[in-house]
């Protein structure tokens, strides 16, 4: 009796033991599954170079140019200003102030306004057209919404101030249901009409974003994202090679391109998703992913590091105001200029030793001869044993 006691707790120790063998080696063999499948492989129209000095002059004086219509009903009139020639747009401060048309304008102060600077910058006379047209009559209603933008998010209620707008036209602006561009030389002339509401469609997004722009506080940076820490081996093994590296840039709408300096490691190399080295390591796109990689002659058994650095090319404003006089109407300019910001990761390389195998075959074949053994215990144990 005691005997068939100790078999049966030899039999059940067996099998737990097995039991535990069983499952690493099938971890052993989901293991080899996944690292098997491991990847180791502005410009402004007007003044782009800010000059001194600036004419103003003044398109479709009078009753010609573009209203806004509340209904039938003739609402506000916008100005088109522009710089040298017609297609230079021009866009005033201050509702109520002299313009001086036709009077030379002097270059004054740097606009520190972030929010006007984000009006220009989006208005059609940067590229960022707004009602889809193209042509003289588009640009007119461009202007239009432009001009009124900035005059609406420079809005004062104070009667006696430049930038104050009445009540009653701001009820003009903000009720408008159509543009229309009228040209008095043509009295027959049917307008060009531009339809919807206007205020919310097109005005009140950009005043928005401008007073938010405003008070923003944009820390521009850049750096460098590894997919995880890990060295491998391309498929040849010729080199050793990192997991993917993503440029992170903010914000990641103003970068223009980044530069790549590879140091440490002899023969360390850039390459794109695609394998391909990347020869020029300058003025790469803002989502150009990549790898780098050593040959493996150059790895040793010591750990050496690569260190990879980014510059990151950014686009940022610039604007001035224009002056005639102390009293007269400020105009403005914008332009498209350019900052740089740096960073750096440094990666380790080791070389890892020749087993004839990799890593994830190794962990393979070890689970596979524990998974067999673990079997072979279980056939054994479970055996009846002979009573002598």
């Amino acid at each position: 009796m005691d005997d068939n006691k100790k078999q049966k707790r030899v039999i059940n120790t067996s099998v737990v033991l097995s039991f535990v063998v069983s499952i690493f080696a099938v971890f052993s063999l989901a293991m080899f599954g996944i690292v098997s499948n491991q990847d180791t492989n502005v410009s402004y129209a007007f003044d782009p170079e800010h000059a001194d000095t600036v004419e103003l002059h003044q398109l479709e004086t009078g009753g010609s140019g573009v209203f806004s219509y509340v209904g039938e009903t003739k609402g506000f009139y916008a100005p088109y200003y522009y710089a040298t020639a017609v297609n230079d747009p021009v866009f005033c401060v201050e509702k109520h102030r002299d313009p001086a048309v036709g009077t030379t304008h002097n270059k004054s102060d740097a606009i520190s306004d972030k929010g006007l600077l984000y009006l220009l910058n989006n208005s059609f006379a940067n590229g960022q057209r707004k009602t889809g047209m193209t042509g003289d009559k588009a640009d007119r209603f461009e202007s239009w919404i432009t001009q009124v933008a900035i005059w609406m998010y420079m809005r004062s209620s104070d009667s006696s101030s430049p930038n104050y707008i009445s009540d009653e036209d701001v009820a003009k602006i903000t009720g408008a249901t159509s543009l229309r561009y009228i040209n008095n030389t043509d009295p027959d002339a049917e307008p060009v009409v531009l339809n919807g509401d206007i205020y919310n469609t097109y005005i009140k997004p950009l005043v928005d974003k401008a007073n938010e722009a405003k008070t923003a506080q944009t820390d521009y940076s850049i750096g460098l994202s590894r997919e995880n820490e890990d060295i491998g081996m391309t498929e040849d093994k010729k080199f050793y090679i990192t997991s993917l590296i993503t440029p992170v840039a903010n914000p990641s709408s103003m970068l223009k391109s980044y530069d790549l300096v590879l140091s440490g490691i002899e023969g360390a190399e850039a390459v794109d998703q695609n394998g391909k080295v990347i020869e020029n390591l300058t003025g790469l796109s803002g989502n150009t992913k990549f790898y780098v990689r050593v040959p493996e002659n150059k790895v040793t058994d010591k750990v050496q590091t690569a260190e990879i650095y980014i510059k990151g090319h950014f686009k940022t404003l610039e604007g001035f105001y224009y002056l005639a006089g102390a009293n007269d109407q400020k105009i403005v300019s914008i332009n498209e200029v350019e900052e740089t910001h740096d960073n750096s990761i440094k990666v380790e390389f080791v070389k890892t030793p020749d087993t004839g195998m990799n890593t994830a075959q190794t962990i393979y074949f070890i689970g596979l001869i524990v998974l067999l053994c673990g079997v072979g215990i279980v056939y054994a144990n479970a055996k009846p044993v002979q009573v002598k």
